[in-house]
């Protein structure tokens, strides 16, 4: 009698994870994917007609990202330990050139193979070992979501006064104090959420026109906002900004460094993030745009926030650092039909900036996550659909309004995901010269290219976690100052740049002293040359399953043939 309760029990939570099967449901018979259980349609690569991201479509995706809350007030915490607004804007344009470059390399292999990162990863982490770097990404990735929901909400409370005014402000909070969110701001955050969860229904390949459209309203709104703050203000007043004492020396010199590392802190997104967009590229020069897109925004975003809170400075008598704390005191003392509309549209722009910003940096991410960790069930677009429901369960306002310590620590998460990309940008240039065999990709079995050692890189996993070793207890000091030593915290300080090159000299080292193995048994002596692969798209003439769409392109005994008019999107880099 118990057994069968039991299993009566079991029956349920069964029964629903075999309806939900990707392979179950739906109508299109190819929405399992092709190359078995580690596959499905978005885990495998992206067909022809979704290669539809252009070269514009890259600039605008990578320039339109930098106009957010957290690239807006980046320069709060750099006065903070003495540096003044140049220095800033200096170490803004190294950080843009540095990341510039590495978003380039580690697109490019993603541009010719079409995979996303989930399937990306495995080439230098191995089939399983794939699964906790997926994972990392992911739940940090679901953490921001929340909270850059709750940053645009802040906008939609803006907006809601313009129109409602007193009647507004005046709403009855019936939420205690410990819920930390009145019920007014808890009606803007479910505004905003409403707003922006019919994106998660998108597919990533047609989201390109998203960040067209921000790519030339969030500039627009802000730079209209400077102008009117100096305007108003005559001007702008740098030196009410910070009450600490201006570095000089060596101070400097590592207020300098603790500065690139904070500002690159936000900009860690799209460096792991890129091979789950350049999969959609038809070729990897269309991906260069985006580099440029970076250079131009970043320092300009860092500056308009500078200038925009210095000029409120002057004319308020206080620093409001974020964008929307500005936009309530222009209210408060300008309030009037021509003050609450402009103040409307300004708001609403940058509501739409950052929820725009949060799809890319976030909602696309843990649907592939999603996707890479359960193919079975989740494919992109579902994956995209939890993310923003789990933005409810995160409560981020608890999470901004008294836990400083954890928002420090998420900021430490270039410690983590810097070590990840320099493993894969080394492994794909160094070790396997731009070649990758797809199939393996999605082949746990041994003796296959990417199984490794019971499915895990121990060579990458080995590189990470030293780099992490050597940057983790600076985390201690970032939390509770004056507890670890100043050399941890100079390494610290140091991290992006230490994490980055460590493990990317380690792993290169590593393979070098254990060579990995680079293509299937019996296709060692084939004789390709530096990303040879990419004409086939990772594809031998004999592998058991070959896309359609590459038929022709492959010639007996495995060597390339493209047939004219057959690879459109192979023409160029």
């Amino acid at each position: 009698m118990k057994l069968a309760t039991v299993k009566h029990a079991l029956s349920g939570p069964r029964a629903f994870l075999e309806n939900i099967r990707i392979d179950k449901s739906g109508q299109d018979e190819h929405e399992s994917g092709h190359f078995g259980k580690w596959s499905n349609k978005d885990l495998d690569p992206s067909p022809p007609e979704q290669r539809s991201w252009t070269s514009w479509s890259f600039f605008a995706f990578q320039f339109s990202i930098a106009f957010s809350p957290t690239t807006y007030n980046v320069g709060a915490s750099l006065y903070a330990i003495g540096l003044n607004w140049w220095t800033i804007l200096i170490a803004s344009i190294v950080v843009s050139a540095m990341v510039a470059a590495l978003l380039l390399l580690n697109s490019r292999g993603a541009a010719w193979y079409h995979i996303g990162y989930p399937t990306f990863i495995r080439a230098s982490s191995g089939i399983y070992g794939s699964l906790v770097f997926v994972f990392i990404r992911g739940v940090v990735a679901i953490l921001y979501m929340a909270i850059q929901t709750l940053y645009a909400s802040k906008f939609i409370a803006v907006m809601l006064r313009c129109v409602f005014g007193h009647r507004w402000t005046d709403i009855p909070n019936y939420l205690p104090e410990s819920a930390a969110i009145t019920s007014g701001d808890l009606l803007a955050f479910g505004i905003l959420w409403l707003l922006e969860f019919p994106f998660a229904f998108v597919h990533p390949s047609k989201m390109d026109v998203v960040f067209r459209v921000k790519s030339v309203l969030a500039p627009v709104g802000l730079f209209a906002t400077m102008i009117w703050a100096l305007v108003s203000s005559h001007g702008a007043d740098f030196s009410g900004l910070s009450t600490a004492e201006a570095a000089t020396g060596s101070a400097l010199g590592w207020s300098f460094m603790k500065a690139i590392n904070t500002i690159v802190s936000n900009m860690i997104p799209p460096l792991v993030n890129i091979p789950d967009l350049a999969r959609y590229a038809r070729r990897p020069s269309d991906t260069i745009p985006m580099s440029v897109g970076l250079m131009l925004s970043k320092p300009v975003v860092v500056a308009l926030g500078m200038v925009i809170t210095a000029a409120g400075y002057k004319q308020f008598g206080e620093a409001y650092w974020n964008l929307w704390d500005f936009y309530s005191s222009i209210l408060d003392n300008y309030w009037g039909p021509g003050a609450r509309t402009l103040v409307f549209f300004a708001a609403a722009i940058q509501a739409f900036a950052t929820f725009v910003t949060n799809l890319t940096s976030n909602s696309i991410p843990v649907g592939c996550d999603l996707a890479g960790l359960f193919p079975r069930y989740f494919t992109i677009v579902r994956g995209q659909v939890v993310c923003f429901l789990l933005a409810w369960v995160c409560v981020p306002w608890k999470l901004t309004y008294s836990a400083t310590s954890f928002l420090t620590f998420l900021g430490s998460y270039l410690c983590f995901i810097c070590p990840i990309v320099a493993c894969m940008v080394v492994d794909y240039y160094l070790i396997r010269h731009g070649n990758i065999h797809t199939p393996s990709l999605y082949t746990p079995t041994p003796g296959t290219p990417y199984y490794y050692t019971a499915g895990f890189n121990i060579r990458a996993f080995g590189s990470w976690a030293a780099a992490i070793a050597l940057v983790i207890p600076g985390v201690s000091g970032a939390l509770n100052p004056g507890s670890i030593g100043i050399a941890a915290v100079r390494i610290y300080d140091l991290g992006f740049l230490i994490s980055t090159s460590v493990t990317g000299v380690l792993y290169y080292l590593s393979c070098q002293l254990w060579p990995v193995m680079v293509y299937p048994d019996g296709k060692e002596d084939v004789g390709v040359g530096y990303e040879a692969m990419k004409e086939t798209e990772g594809f031998f003439e004999d592998d058991p399953i070959i896309p359609e769409y590459l038929t022709g392109r492959l010639g007996v005994d495995g060597s390339v043939e493209v047939i004219k008019g057959a690879g459109e999107d192979l023409k160029g880099l």
